[in-house]
């Protein structure tokens, strides 16, 4: 999971960090949808799609990232054992 700090300035305006903008090829005059949960502001880029995938497993409603980086893990493991065969 990315995270980063951003300063409210004024006019509660934040710049969104390079790496965030970069990750979710964010672009000027991009539409981000934003919604709260809880204590959290989410905004959210329409460019990434869901993964259908973890969608359909009921996944998608926990931290995706986290699952996806382990999964990416468990995949390059498995290649590198298959290599070693």
């Amino acid at each position: 999971m990315y995270m980063s700090k951003v300063k409210v300035l004024q006019g509660f305006r934040i710049t969104l960090p390079q790496e965030a903008r970069r990750k979710l090829r964010i672009e000027l005059g991009d539409v981000l949808e934003f919604a709260i949960e809880g204590a959290k502001m989410v905004l959210t880029s329409p460019k990434i799609p869901e993964n259908p995938t973890l969608k359909m497993l009921g996944l998608a409603a926990g931290h995706p990232e986290e699952l996806e980086e382990a999964l990416t893990r468990e995949v390059e493991e498995k290649l590198a054992r298959e290599k070693v065969r």
